[in-house]
């Protein structure tokens, strides 16, 4: 229904006042309200702005099933060929925290690779940490209400940039230092989900994220989750919560000592 309002106004033209209706038509409804109704929905239990998008009535423990199925896949494709690195499903890195020049104890965190669903993206992070790439690498980012960030192993080791494996150049971009995307068949739905990181499609390089919380909807469909930890998750969730940061960035240095597979 379209809502009128009448102005009433004196012609300059006349000496006689005459009265001019001027009918002004408003839309109404929510194709017309700010944020399509977002308040009504809110006032009938559908929650607020922020959850009335696509991540509400998110099914949490079924993405949870699937991330177990996508898991299970390993052992019943470990012949299948043309996949070279089925055979580690598992890989560890050994973190070591430096705080006030004193080295403290080192943590092993233990990484479960879904290496059948995800073989490319399993095979750069395996050939990394067998080959030692991402020792001397540094955490540094880390955002509580997510995770954290590592897996640089470039020179300047700040988190700008990182670099695949050789043999898995992306030929299609002409970019030797990143891979393609594969599938995302995994949820950010547990804590522990490990993640590359991407500045956009077919951009994978070395760097990671590890979540520490237990759903992240925001980075499904954005970056390609391939393992999750099961090992050393409370140390992470300690660093992610302990740790004193400015603007996300450690003010301590949190370091890789050692990596492989087991």
């Amino acid at each position: 229904m379209n809502k009128h309002i009448f102005l009433l106004h004196q012609s300059p033209f006349l000496q006689a006042a005459t009265t001019h209706i001027v009918h002004r038509t408003f839309a109404t409804g929510t194709r017309g309200a700010r944020g399509h109704g977002w308040f009504q929905k809110y006032r009938s239990g559908l929650g607020g702005r922020h959850l009335q998008g696509r991540f509400h009535n998110r099914d949490i423990q079924k993405r949870i099933a699937i991330n177990h199925e996508v898991f299970g896949l390993n052992d019943k494709y470990t012949s299948q060929k043309g996949i070279t690195t089925t055979n580690h499903h598992l890989a560890y890195l050994d973190l070591k925290v430096h705080e006030d020049q004193k080295d403290s104890s080192v943590h092993r965190i233990v990484i479960e690779l879904a290496t059948a669903a995800l073989p490319k993206t399993c095979e750069n992070f395996i050939k990394l940490c067998q080959e030692g790439e991402y020792r001397n690498s540094k955490i540094f980012k880390i955002e509580p209400k997510v995770g954290i960030c590592l897996g640089d192993v470039t020179e300047k080791n700040d988190g700008m940039q990182g670099r695949c494996h050789e043999s898995l150049g992306n030929d299609a971009t002409g970019n030797p230092a990143t891979f393609a995307h594969e599938k995302m068949v995994l949820s950010h739905v547990e804590k522990g989900i490990v993640s590359m990181l991407s500045t956009g499609l077919d951009r994978n390089d070395s760097r990671f994220m590890i979540t520490t919380v237990e759903d992240a909807p925001h980075l499904d469909g954005r970056y390609v989750a391939f393992g999750k930890v099961k090992e050393g998750l409370n140390v992470l969730e300690d660093i992610a919560k302990n740790t004193f940061t400015k603007r996300g960035r450690p003010t301590i240095d949190i370091q890789v000592v050692e990596s492989g597979t087991m």
